[in-house]
């Protein structure tokens, strides 16, 4: 059969345009195709920015960088349940993070924080000595309640939260919330609990040490020098039996009764100064926390910075004898009052203001313990040989000597016995 030329014309026209029209909406869907790839490309750019944004935030411990909320997680979404003031500290749980990630977990607690309103830092600044105490109660605290750290708001709980009490002072609660302890007022509780305290320790011990002398070191044959090898038996008793190495706050809060502290509780003191930096190593091996009483104008404070020592006052310029009469005459005994306050700014200042102190001499009078009062001190610590016990008077401390011949029986038996 014969195809007229006319129609064979028209076939291929329109052959030639399918092809051309196919030909173009091939290349508009190809380029369709590339351009939904590239938008799909910068999408996933764009979620893994945001994911690394999210990442770059996350640390096992942040700072809330402003006014926040908490929230708690639900089913379906996170429920505000109170706010939390700028610069509060937290532990976070390590969660798998993102693009969609918006809070982070904080450790321990079903709570969460916004990611955007926290910081990086290196570690929580705040103590938790207090966990080595006893809790005295176990309490509700209500909802609706406002949280006070150091005079800052801190949260505003929008649920009742349940906590234990580790310290009282008189109708004031130090409850644990966060890992801090935070002060409530009476009103602000319910459901109070006692909690056994039985098991704490009655009567501490305040161990006296001076000068430490490294192995090879022959130069100090007083009865007051420590050998590295003495010392190190001693650290290492006490750190194998579990002794809790208390501060002078600690020791105050324990006369007061507001602390219920463990057995084998312990206060460890450094006289004068010299070589005392010697200590450290062994403390911070050791872990246990010492107190230097420093005689600020012998000695700068410089060598003496670590987190295991405390540094208290021995008076500036108060330890020399022949000042006053009787004993060894220390100054703190007679000299005017003038003298002695200005001593005791002196050394207070270059201390940060501690309130605590050691008699030079371990001597005083009614008019030294008048004078330190005025001068700001708190607790004082003089000699004895007997332990401290509750009710114990905080200007006239007691405390036990050690010497050169002080076995590790000898310290086992002094915060062991009775």
């Amino acid at each position: 059969m014969k195809i007229k030329k006319k129609v064979l014309v028209r076939i291929l026209a329109v052959v030639c345009f399918i092809c051309v029209l196919g030909g173009g909406l091939l290349v508009l869907f190809l380029q369709n195709e590339a351009k939904n790839k590239e938008q799909e490309s910068e999408e996933r750019k764009r979620l893994e920015a945001q994911k690394q944004a999210i990442e770059a935030l996350y640390a096992p411990y942040v700072k809330v960088v402003k006014e926040s909320k908490l929230y708690q997680k639900t089913k379906k979404s996170y429920q505000e349940i109170g706010t939390v003031s700028s610069g509060m500290e937290f532990e976070l749980e390590q969660e798998p993070i993102t693009s969609d990630t918006k809070y982070f977990h904080v450790k321990g607690y079903d709570f969460y924080l916004p990611y955007q309103d926290v910081e990086k830092i290196e570690a929580l600044s705040f103590s938790s000595r207090y966990q080595k105490y006893l809790p005295q109660e176990e309490v509700t605290i209500k909802k609706g309640t406002t949280l006070a750290l150091e005079g800052k708001l801190s949260f505003q709980l929008m649920q009742d939260v349940r906590g234990k009490v580790y310290r009282k002072q008189g109708d004031t609660r130090f409850v644990e919330y966060q890992n801090q302890l935070f002060a409530v007022s009476p009103e602000q509780l319910e459901e109070v609990t006692p909690l056994d305290v039985s098991g704490a320790i009655t009567q501490i011990p305040v161990l006296v040490y001076h000068f430490i002398y490294l192995n090879g070191d022959t130069t100090c044959n007083e009865s007051i020098c420590f050998s590295e090898n003495q010392i190190r038996s001693h650290f290492s008793y006490l750190k194998e039996t579990g002794a809790f190495t208390m501060n002078t706050e600690e020791m105050k809060q324990f006369i007061k009764g507001e602390i219920q502290l463990p057995q084998k509780s312990v206060l460890i003191t450094i006289d004068d100064g010299a070589r005392a930096e010697k200590f450290i190593p062994f403390l911070e091996e050791y872990q246990l926390n010492a107190t230097l009483f420093l005689i600020t104008s012998w000695y700068d404070t410089a060598p003496f910075q670590s987190p295991y020592l405390e540094i208290a006052s021995h008076g500036h310029d108060l330890h020399n004898p022949g000042v006053c009469p009787g004993g060894q005459g220390g100054g703190i005994k007679c000299l005017d009052e003038a003298k002695l306050q200005e001593d005791f700014r002196l050394t207070r200042e270059k201390l940060n203001g501690t309130t605590a102190f050691c008699y030079p001499f371990y001597e005083y009078n009614d008019y030294a313990i008048e004078q330190l009062k005025k001068g700001g001190f708190e607790i004082a610590f003089m000699g004895g040989m007997y332990k401290a016990t509750r009710g114990t008077d905080l200007m006239k401390v007691p405390r036990i000597s050690l010497n050169s011949s002080s076995t590790v029986e000898d310290v086992k038996a002094i915060v062991e016995g009775a």
